[in-house]
């Protein structure tokens, strides 16, 4: 009854799971007295937020120029640089790795452009997990609250920051994580003489993860650099495809080796991971650090879910609830990213 319960309230909760987590970006330049730049929010979010569409569904240019007083108040009253008086100039759509997006320039004068303390508090009352993205300079600063952030204008993004959102995408990203789950569930599986001791099925274990990482590993550098591209639509379809694969594979066991399972369908995902990172920025001064400290912080947060998991499946190996959590469990989620392919590909 709980499992059942617990799903329920996921099936609910999959629209807003549906794409990449909500982002706007603030890109600021700084020169003298005066700060220049423009400030890009997804379309949906600005629906979202102030009801643009008049209710068909098709949320068209026209409705945009209609309602951009709304837009214009809404920023005025929510982005904030202190001791500058901001102009707001004609705003266009511009398409970016998720959609479009509302691009509105920005032209401030201030008292003093060293140290720029910006106040970002868009969204956030209806998205908890909405992001400012702050690009000032060569650094990129994050706003998760209406909290001031203070950016050091010529300063850049510590390798930590990286790091830091790399362990943040992993463990905010449920279906990175269905995926990883999916692929270790069986490992336990108690009629498999692999998995009579937790050192054989440790063993299993770091292979599946290691073959993940790796894959993920090399088309999150190609796709960072700009060697492969992909549509943001097809990764992300594609991802929630590959969940579908991985548990229905725990269903009919159509491949034995998992491992390959973890690195074929792995190379999507980390098609998937950078475009949160081309997202954050990427300094070209220090683009093997920037690549090295978000791969780790993936990794960090990955093999954290894999230790709070594995333990507890290897206790339970032997019980109903085990079985449960296998067949029930793999089936729902299989429903569960079917759900998410059909919005990822037609929403």
């Amino acid at each position: 009854m709980k499992f059942i319960v617990f799903l329920s309230i996921v099936l609910a909760a999959s629209p807003a799971l549906a794409h990449k987590p909500s982002d706007a970006h603030v890109r600021l330049e700084a020169s003298g007295e005066r700060v220049t730049g423009r400030l890009d929010v997804a379309v949906r979010d600005l629906d979202a937020a102030l009801s643009i569409d008049d209710g068909d569904g098709n949320l068209t240019w026209g409705e945009l120029e209609a309602a951009a007083p709304r837009i214009r108040d809404y920023v005025a009253g929510r982005l904030q640089i202190a001791g500058c008086t901001i102009a707001q100039g004609r705003a266009a759509l511009v398409d970016l790795s998720d959609g479009a997006y509302w691009s509105m320039p920005l032209d401030a004068r201030c008292t003093d452009t060293r140290a720029l303390v910006i106040t970002y508090a868009l969204l956030f009352d209806i998205d908890a997990q909405h992001r400012g993205l702050v690009h000032v300079g060569g650094q990129t600063l994050i706003a998760r609250d209406a909290t001031p952030i203070v950016a050091e204008v010529g300063a850049g993004t510590s390798i930590a920051a990286f790091v830091r959102e790399g362990i943040w995408h992993i463990w905010i990203g449920l279906d990175h994580i269905l995926f990883l789950v999916c692929l270790i569930l069986p490992a336990v599986f108690p009629m498999r003489r692999a998995a009579q001791s937790m050192r054989t099925v440790a063993t299993e274990v770091f292979e599946i993860v290691t073959a993940f990482t790796l894959a993920h590993s090399i088309t999150l550098v190609i796709s960072a650099v700009g060697l492969v591209t992909l549509p943001s639509r097809f990764v992300e379809t594609a991802i929630a495809l590959s969940v579908v694969a991985a548990a229905l594979n725990n269903l009919v066991r159509a491949v034995d080796a998992r491992w390959a399972v973890a690195f074929a369908l792995g190379l999507l995902h980390g098609f998937g991971f950078s475009s949160v990172l081309i997202d954050l920025g990427l300094p070209s001064h220090e683009l093997i650090g920037t690549l090295l400290g978000f791969n780790v912080g993936v990794e960090l947060g990955q093999a954290a879910i894999v230790l709070a998991v594995l333990p507890l499946l290897y206790l339970i190996r032997k019980t109903l609830a085990y079985q449960a959590l296998l067949f029930a469990g793999s089936g729902a989620v299989a429903i569960l990213a079917s759900i998410w392919t059909y919005q990822r590909l037609f929403i």
